[in-house]
C-alpha cells in the first residue's frame, strides 16, 4: 500500500511534468476514522484521479473538501483581466519567458486571445498568468499583455449562446451578429459534384436546406480563405481547423464552442452524413497519423441547377464541399468531401443550431 503523503506528492510531479507548473495543492490528512483531504487543484480531472488512487489502495475517505479553480459555478477566480493588444498566446504549458522561443511556442499554442476580450485569472507564476476564456479553454499568458481588474467581469464574461451536448441553439433572426447578415446565399455556385438520386419530395427538402442561416456561418469562414495554418491560431494572421470552426459560429450568432476539435465533436446533435446542410460540422481523423480534424459544411448547387425558383430545381444535383484548415495545404480551402475522405476517414457529422 502506498503511503498516504507520497500519492499527493507523485500527482504533483505528474502534472508539473505535463504543465510545466503545477497547480494541484493537495493536503491529506490521516486520521483514527480516514483520511482527510483539502486544497485545490486545476480540473475536475485532477480531482478524480486523486480519488480514484486513493480507492484503489483502499484508503478511506473522511471528509473531502477540494477546490477545482476552473469550475466557473463556484466562483474560484483570483482575479480579471482584459487583452491590451491586438492579439495574445495562450500556451498550455508554462515556459519561462527567459527561453521560449518561436519554436517552443508552436509546440505549446492551444489558443489566441484578441484585444479586449476579458479573461478570467486562476493562477499566477514569475511573469505569466494562468486565464480561462469564456469558451473555457485555459492557458498560460504573459502578464504585460494584460490590464488587471478587481471587479468581477464574470457577467460580461459569460455573455454568449453555449453550445450544449445533445441539444441545439434555436437562433432567432434578430440574433445575427455578422455584418453579411442576410438570407440571400449570393456566392457563386460551384459545379463538379455529387448526384442526389433520392425521390423529389427528398430533394426539395435538401433545396430548403441550401437556403437557410447555415450559409452565414460559411460566409464567415469564407473570410477566411487562403489564410495559412497555424496550430492554436484563430486570426487572419494564423487559424487551425478548430479556431476556424469557433471564430465562424462566434461571429454569425455568438455561439460559444469549445476550443479544440474533438470537443467540439461532443456539442449538438449527431447527424447522418446524407442530412448535411450548410453550417454543419464534419469531424474526421487523417488516415496516416490519425489526426483528429474537422470542417464547416457547404452544401451548394451544381451549375446546371441554378435556376432554383424553377421546376427542374426538382432534377438538381448537390455538391457537399468542406471550408477546412488543412495542415497539408498550409493555409483554409474549400474541398470536395469526396476529396477530402481520401485522405481522412468521417467519423460523423454534428448539427449544433436550428
Amino acid at each position: 500500500m502506498l503511503i498516504i503523503g507520497d500519492i499527493a506528492n507523485k500527482l504533483e510531479k505528474k502534472y508539473q511534468q505535463k504543465y510545466g507548473v503545477a497547480v494541484f495543492d493537495i493536503d491529506l490528512e490521516e486520521t483514527k476514522n480516514g483520511v482527510e483531504i483539502k486544497g485545490e487543484v486545476l480540473v475536475k480531472g485532477h480531482r478524480e484521479s486523486l480519488l480514484s488512487i486513493l480507492k484503489e489502495n483502499s484508503v478511506k475517505i473522511k471528509k473531502e473538501n477540494i477546490k477545482i479553480l476552473s469550475d466557473v459555478c463556484k466562483r474560484y477566480e483570483i482575479g480579471w483581466a482584459i487583452v491590451r493588444i491586438g492579439i495574445i498566446d495562450l500556451k498550455f504549458r508554462y515556459v519561462s519567458n527567459k527561453i521560449i522561443n518561436e519554436k517552443i511556442l508552436k509546440r505549446i499554442r492551444c489558443s489566441q486571445a484578441f484585444r479586449g476580450e476579458i479573461l478570467r485569472v486562476l493562477y499566477k507564476n514569475e511573469d505569466q498568468l494562468l486565464v480561462q476564456q469564456n469558451d473555457l479553454t485555459l492557458g498560460w499568458v504573459n502578464r504585460k499583455d494584460l490590464v488587471l481588474k478587481k471587479k468581477s467581469l464574470y457577467k460580461e464574461w459569460k455573455k454568449g449562446n453555449y453550445a450544449i451536448k445533445g441539444k441545439m441553439i434555436k437562433i432567432p433572426k434578430t440574433n445575427c451578429h455578422s455584418k453579411q447578415c442576410n438570407t440571400e446565399h449570393s456566392r457563386s455556385i460551384i459545379s463538379g459534384s455529387v448526384a442526389d438520386s433520392r425521390e423529389n419530395s427528398k430533394r426539395k427538402k435538401i433545396l430548403k436546406q441550401v437556403q437557410n442561416d447555415g450559409n452565414l456561418i460559411v460566409k464567415e469562414a469564407e473570410e477566411y480563405l487562403d489564410t495559412k495554418y497555424v496550430l492554436g491560431g484563430k486570426s487572419e494572421k494564423g487559424i487551425d481547423c478548430s479556431g476556424l470552426v469557433q471564430i465562424a459560429y462566434k461571429n454569425s450568432f455568438n455561439i460559444i464552442l469549445p476550443r479544440h476539435s474533438w470537443d467540439q465533436k461532443e456539442m449538438g446533435i449527431k447527424i447522418r452524413l446524407d442530412n448535411v446542410r450548410s453550417g454543419d460540422l464534419i469531424f474526421l481523423i487523417k488516415k496516416s497519423d490519425r489526426h483528429r480534424h474537422v470542417g464547416i459544411v457547404d452544401v451548394v448547387l451544381c451549375e446546371s441547377a441554378k435556376r432554383i425558383h424553377s421546376s427542374e430545381a426538382e432534377n438538381m444535383e448537390i455538391s457537399i464541399n468542406l471550408i477546412h484548415a488543412s495542415l497539408d495545404l498550409k493555409k483554409v480551402v474549400r474541398q470536395n468531401l469526396e476529396n477530402v475522405l481520401e485522405r481522412y476517414e468521417f467519423v460523423e457529422a454534428r448539427r449544433i443550431m436550428e
